[in-house]
């Protein structure tokens, strides 16, 4: 056991020889010199070990007492760099070697993508090198991979699903793309009828027999353009298409708070790198815990490697990211532009592509609970037209029945 809490310091086993043996240990006692396992050989000569210490203060000692000392063992951990001192040139090469097989155990070898076009791979591992995923990169510096799928996602409008994953040192990202609709085969004979009531303004007809007119107000489910064109005599029925553009009313509601607070980043970061062995955390780079007075606080921990396994200690990075508190009061005259605005937005995003608010109106505006509260009319242009698909055999009979009863 001594040798062990000794091991740090150093310790030799030693031969002692000379008349007063015993003087000499009773003069390292006062002096502080530690001895143990100390064994009797003959009358001149003792066998003992002796915690390393400073060696003038031993000389003097052998002196005093006449004896003279022989090294059986050195051990510690002193000895031991002494050692490597004559061999430093090997050391550092084993080091060396040590340190780039680390380097390369913790590299990314590899980065493979599943399910995606030529083009759109290009454009997912221009995005991975933004975040510093690429091969050659060190893993430490790759954010997690649920960071990476939420970024890809929100940047990439083609894809319906993305997941990044991670084998050893390799990141497999699969990519489920959209599937558009095929074109449609031509459509069959059909009618354009009203989807809602509005008032016809105007309307662009490729195919079909408009049968409508300007300022006329129609209800829902009244036939606009007729999917039959020719005499009724020997009627043609086509796929009606085209878009009638009519006159819809709507309302909408939009609140605005008066007075409000949200939180905002700065742009100034802070970085923390820390080495954790088992449960012991070593700073590396930036030992502040806490730079802001209010920050949101992202961290990415990694477990290094070396060859295929997993070592007992890992590379965390603490990225502080300071936010501020904005306080915003609005006047009445800002907050209805902004909920008109807002209500603006939330019509259109009902409306058909191509819609057009043609006017608006406030009819009520109050103040509730400091928060502007609009409710306005609008005035909309919007393509109203829906297709209904024709019978061409029923239609004949009606044409039929309807010329029988003209002649009567």
């Amino acid at each position: 056991m001594k040798q062990k809490v000794h091991s740090v310091n150093g310790y030799v086993r030693a031969t002692i020889t000379g008349k007063q043996t015993e003087r000499f240990i009773t003069r390292c006692a006062e002096e502080g010199v530690r001895m143990w396992h100390i064994e009797r050989k003959n009358e001149t000569t003792l066998i003992c070990y002796i915690k390393l210490t400073k060696i003038e203060l031993l000389r003097r000692i052998l002196k005093e007492t006449g004896c003279r000392i022989h090294f059986l063992e050195r051990n510690g951990i002193p000895f031991f760099i002494e050692k490597l001192k004559k061999r430093l040139g090997i050391v550092a090469g084993l080091l060396f070697f040590l340190i780039i097989l680390l380097i390369l155990s913790n590299m990314v070898w590899h980065i493979e993508v599943k399910g995606a076009d030529p083009k759109l791979e290009g454009q997912i591992r221009a995005l991975l090198k933004k975040d510093h995923l690429y091969v050659g990169s060190l893993d430490f510096f790759v954010p997690k991979t649920d960071q990476l799928e939420t970024r890809l996602s929100s940047k990439l409008t083609k894809v319906t699903w993305i997941g990044v994953s991670k084998d050893g040192t390799t990141y497999l990202i699969d990519v489920v793309q959209k599937k558009y609709p095929k074109k449609q085969k031509p459509a069959g004979p059909r009618n354009l009828v009203a989807a809602k009531q509005a008032i016809i303004h105007h309307w662009i007809v490729d195919k079909g027999q408009v049968v409508v007119e300007s300022n006329q107000y129609v209800k829902p489910g009244q036939i606009l353009v007729l999917g039959r064109i020719g005499r009724e005599d020997a009627p043609k029925f086509v796929a009606a298409t085209g878009k009638v553009i009519g006159e819809t009313w709507y309302q909408s509601e939009a609140a605005i708070p008066l007075d409000s607070r949200y939180s905002v980043y700065t742009g100034r970061n802070w970085s923390r790198h820390d080495l954790i062995m088992w449960k012991v955390t070593l700073p590396v780079l930036g030992f502040r815990n806490k730079p802001f007075r209010s920050f949101d606080k992202e961290v990415t921990q990694k477990t290094v490697r070396f060859l295929i396994w997993d070592l007992p200690f890992s590379y965390r990075q603490t990225v502080y990211r300071e936010k501020k508190i904005v306080r915003r009061h609005l006047s009445e005259k800002k907050a209805l532009e902004e909920a008109r605005e807002s209500a603006d937005k939330k019509l259109l995003d009902r409306l058909p592509p191509g819609s057009e608010i043609v006017s608006e109106s406030t009819e009520n505006k109050q103040i509730e609970d400091k928060k502007l509260i609009i409710r306005s009319h609008y005035v909309v242009y919007e393509n109203i037209a829906r297709p209904q698909t024709i019978d061409p055999a029923k239609e004949k009979e009606k044409l039929i029945k309807k010329n029988k009863a003209d002649e009567r």
